[in-house]
């Protein structure tokens, strides 16, 4: 079971969200999201976030998986809080059916997104970290990035381009004909080679790779 708080004013909400999640995890209210606490997830109430815009800093710097909820959020807003390092976003209304899969997925690791979503954050993330870099690469750099392609098998390159194509697992095994399981272990391999943690950082050293190759 993991530790998942909630942080969120609305008690309605907060009490459908625990119903949601108690069958599977411990789960708690968050009172101040500042504070140190050692949370798996925090399950975040988006109006928090319409309310004080500069709390997205809070999730780059905590080491919690944070999944918002919002009421009809605009497409730029959410993919605003993935740029800025949360792990999903997932509707209100939807949560009674999917809030269980999204926490599930996020904290293996994955994002919750809608999948048409996953390109454009990835080129909004891609364009920040190119606009952060006044030089190109060094040759050190370059080769160094080159090596970790060179270093995967032949069905971990199927599975990162896939990923690069904003797959999720299911689908991925359903192409390739693979368990779950198996694009798991493969999944875990390609992070480890590429130095990275999730779905989205691999697709910026992929995208990174493409540019300069």
């Amino acid at each position: 079971m993991a530790n998942i708080l909630i942080y969120s004013n609305n008690p309605q909400l907060t009490a459908e969200w625990t119903h949601t999640l108690i069958g599977d995890h411990h789960v708690g209210r968050l009172l101040n999201v500042h504070n140190d606490h050692d949370a798996d997830a925090v399950i975040f109430d988006a109006k928090k976030l319409d309310e004080d815009p500069s709390m997205l800093s809070i999730f780059s710097h905590k080491k919690a998986r944070f999944l918002v909820l919002g009421c009809n959020w605009p497409e730029q807003k959410q993919i605003n809080v993935m740029v800025h390092g949360a792990a999903g976003y997932c509707e209100q209304a939807d949560a009674p059916q999917v809030l269980k899969r999204a926490v599930d997925c996020i904290l293996r690791g994955d994002i919750w997104i809608r999948r048409a979503l996953v390109p454009k954050v990835i080129g909004v993330l891609t364009g920040s970290l190119n606009s952060n870099h006044s030089s190109h690469l060094s040759q050190d750099e370059l080769n160094k990035l080159f090596a970790m392609a060179d270093s995967l098998s032949a069905r971990e390159a199927e599975v990162a381009e896939m990923i690069r194509r904003g797959e999720n697992n299911k689908n991925i095994a359903q192409q390739m004909n693979i368990s779950e399981r198996t694009v798991k272990a493969h999944l875990s391999s390609i992070f480890r080679k590429f130095e990275v943690d999730d779905r989205l950082h691999l697709a910026i050293r992929l995208k990174e790779i493409d540019r300069y190759r």
